[in-house]
């Protein structure tokens, strides 16, 4: 039996927008092909999560099932290769190298035969090109392994783009991979247009002439608001010690995208909470209670979708912050939680989850700006043709 066309798409590095790419271009090409008809998998998965039936698979497969509504009876197959803690450590130590790759590329070719009564397949990358080369299974050779034609994203922007567009073709060509074309990623709105009139098909042809056929440009994709912020919730689980201040009040409001981080260090009499913006996060001394209230005060001002996105106490203990301070932020709608780490180390945390943000199965509202954001930018007509469809 003939296997589907598999697009194996691959990124510049972690967090490139991958798991978005998969979800937006399964809206995308909805319009020609029946979604049932479309098949996706993650072939090496590093971030675990839990099933109801105890089996761990990677998040990724959750989040592209719950969003897009493909059939995925069977989500276990959907995640063949789980590089979990541990797993690189024994296989470089041990002794059972090419037999343990083997396995690995075995599980691989029974998602495949699976998935095979699909019209086409979506293979998500991990990490940058050469992530999981350690276990004999980079990027590359995966591709190559299904068959599969490459979508790289690579972020917006000209001459740090074709840096990286330097490096990560000339990997993919020296393991003899398939590049059929790039999509431009997080470009700056207001840079889409210039980018779009330089960074074209016949530019690329004259600058990497070796890509044989040409490679094709599939969309220039601007940022968008909030897309890559986490919310309140998601931050709480980044700090190991925290207590969540919580009332029925303020539930949505825990799986909002924040903005961005703003620490309170001004004296009370010089604090103005204008400086706040709506979803900003307020960090700010767990004992400051006057500011505190000021915080709260602003905020219950402002008007309904203007709200702040929430307020991190820290150096709390047993005695601060203290009860008066709890029972003005439970009476609030603020998400709010107290943590042990100081002002500096909470700051580190929370550069760390802004960084590295992914997507959460509550994130209903970012799904819907990926389906606009594809349907707006992205050649599905061009993609299509390129694949064979």
């Amino acid at each position: 039996m003939s296997r589907p066309p598999v697009v194996f798409i691959a990124g510049e590095r972690q967090h490139a927008g991958k798991t978005v790419t998969s979800l937006g271009i399964i809206s995308a090409i909805s319009n020609h092909i029946d979604p049932q008809d479309i098949g996706y998998f993650k072939p090496v998965g590093q971030e675990m999560v839990t099933l109801p039936g105890g089996e761990r698979i990677d998040k990724d497969v959750r989040i592209v099932k719950e969003f897009t509504g493909l059939k995925m009876p069977d989500m276990g197959i959907l995640s063949p290769v789980r590089v979990v803690s541990g797993v690189t450590r024994d296989y470089i130590s041990g002794s059972r190298q090419q037999e343990i790759t083997a396995h690995f590329e075995e599980s691989i070719h029974r998602t495949m035969e699976h998935l095979s009564g699909k019209k086409l397949i979506i293979a998500e990358g991990t990490g940058h090109p050469g992530v999981g080369s350690v276990v004999g299974l980079s990027n590359a050779r995966v591709a190559n392994l299904l068959g599969a034609k490459i979508l790289y994203l690579v972020g917006g922007g000209i001459g740090r783009t074709l840096d990286e567009l330097e490096v990560d073709l000339s990997y993919f060509s020296h393991k003899h991979s398939r590049v059929a074309g790039v999509l431009f990623n997080k470009v700056l709105p207001d840079k889409v247009e210039s980018m779009a009139e330089v960074m074209t098909e016949a530019a690329l042809d004259r600058i990497f002439p070796e890509w044989d056929p040409p490679l094709k440009v599939f969309g220039y994709m601007p940022q968008v608001k909030y897309l890559n912020n986490p919310s309140m919730h998601l931050i709480s689980r980044s700090f190991r010690e925290h207590r969540a201040i919580k009332v029925g009040r303020t539930a949505a409001a825990w799986h909002l995208p924040c903005r961005k981080v703003k620490i309170i260090s001004q004296d009370f009499d010089f604090f103005d909470p204008a400086i706040l913006r709506p979803r900003d996060i307020a960090v700010i001394g767990a004992g400051s209670h006057r500011r505190v209230r000021r915080i709260v005060e602003y905020n219950n001002a402002l008007p309904e979708g203007e709200k702040l996105g929430g307020i991190i106490l820290t150096c709390a203990n047993e005695r601060s912050p203290d009860a008066e301070t709890l029972g003005l932020l439970a009476n609030s709608c603020l998400p709010a939680i107290a943590v042990v780490k100081d002002t500096a180390d909470t700051d580190m945390t929370l550069y760390n989850c802004f960084t590295n943000t992914k997507l959460q199965l509550y994130d209903r509202m970012k799904h819907k700006l990926i389906v606009d954001l594809f349907a707006e930018h992205f050649d599905a007509e061009r993609f299509v043709g390129a694949f064979g469809l």
